[in-house]
């Protein structure tokens, strides 16, 4: 990350942390409502809102790649601080970062007029498949779909792309429209991108623009349908492992996915397919995640999730992912998964040689 958003970061996290107490000590001693610093504290209190949440865990692989065997470790994955500003009706200013890596995730601007329409100018994720918007607090598995991570770049494991955290610079236009059912649901949702084509927080390293873009329908109160593509270029942060182009070439990046949620009362079911095309290498990869409550603090989660780097080389892996999730309190929850990682015998590139593993993993998470 650069020197110019570490400082931006620390300079707005300070500024959504000082105004979060001003406002709670403020209130608390009884401000007069016409001095400065009543209105101060009415605009704290009534225009922003500050949350965040941080997760912790643990994670064994009887196979790590990195370390070319067993591994053991203790992460702290994330700390976030979010601020929402909004000074003014259908205006607002957004901040999300990431205070145990002093690393900047969002910074934008929306002007939302009316539900149908809203133009968004900073850093936010971009459009491309259901789960890669999802937050990680929301999450059931705990690493993410695999595919996802990959196709999105999201997590650096395309090491040709980096890890972005499906984050990019650009402008959008989104919306919502179309009122039905008992529920007035909306029926459509759209959302189309111009973006730069480079992971957050990178400066631009070509000429060119990616556009994103993807189209959501509710035809039923329990069901969304979704589909999303990706169409751009990307400059190489190292060589293609299969030999297609070295660092620093720009490459076609292409990609595409269509998926659908469900929920029915304590089930909820999300399952996507997507595919992508870098130079001539075509990837593809598909999850399916199911959520049981029979409790209101329990959850029963099972996924399989798939990923093929390359198809011509069968370079694929299978994820099964089995655990259970204790709902604390609000945003704060435990975690604790088994995965057993099935790697393709007869892949000629990445996994070639390695051997399937099992993996048991935890996550704690506090928000507020």
């Amino acid at each position: 990350m650069n020197l110019k958003a570490t400082a931006i970061t620390i300079i707005l996290t300070a500024a959504a942390c000082i105004s979060s107490a001003a406002a709670t000590d403020s209130l608390s001693s009884g401000t007069q409502k016409g001095s400065k610093g009543g209105k101060l504290v009415r605009f704290l209190s009534e225009k922003v809102s500050v949350s965040g949440y941080a997760q912790a865990g643990y994670q064994y692989d009887t196979y790590d790649m990195a370390h070319d065997g067993a591994f053991n470790k203790f992460n702290l994955y994330r700390a976030m601080i979010i601020a929402d500003i909004r000074p003014v009706r259908h205006l607002d200013l957004y901040f999300m970062a990431d205070v145990s890596k002093f690393k900047l995730h969002e910074l934008f601007v929306r002007y939302r007029p009316v539900d149908a329409f809203y133009i968004r100018l900073g850093q936010y994720k971009t459009p491309f498949t259901i789960e890669s918007n999802m937050s990680p607090s929301v999450l059931e598995i705990i690493k993410g779909a695999q595919a996802v991570q990959y196709l999105a770049g999201i997590d650096g494991s395309d090491v040709c792309f980096g890890a972005g955290a499906g984050r990019d610079l650009g402008l959008e236009v989104g919306g919502a429209f179309l009122k039905i059912g008992k529920d007035n649901r909306n029926l459509i949702e759209y959302r189309v991108g111009v973006f730069s084509g480079e992971p957050s927080n990178t400066a631009e390293t070509n000429n060119r623009k990616d556009v994103v873009a993807s189209l959501a329908l509710r035809p039923v109160s329990f069901l969304k349908l979704h589909s999303s593509v990706y169409i751009g270029e990307g400059t190489a942060k190292a060589d293609s492992p299969y030999g297609t182009f070295k660092a620093g070439d720009t490459y076609r990046r292409n990609r595409w996915s269509t998926g659908l949620e469900l929920k029915a009362g304590p089930v909820y079911l999300r399952s996507e397919y997507m595919e992508g095309l870098d130079a001539t290498v075509r990837s593809r990869g598909a999850y399916a995640t199911l959520t049981g409550s029979p409790a209101k603090f329990l959850d029963i989660v099972a996924s399989v999730d798939y990923l093929d780097r390359n198809i011509s080389l069968h370079d694929w892996q299978c994820n099964y992912i089995i655990g259970l999730q204790w709902n604390i309190y609000r945003k704060c929850r435990l975690q604790a998964q088994y995965v057993y990682q099935q790697r393709s015998r007869d892949s000629q590139g990445v996994f070639s040689g390695i051997p399937s593993s099992h993996m048991i993993i935890t996550q704690l998470q506090v928000g507020f």
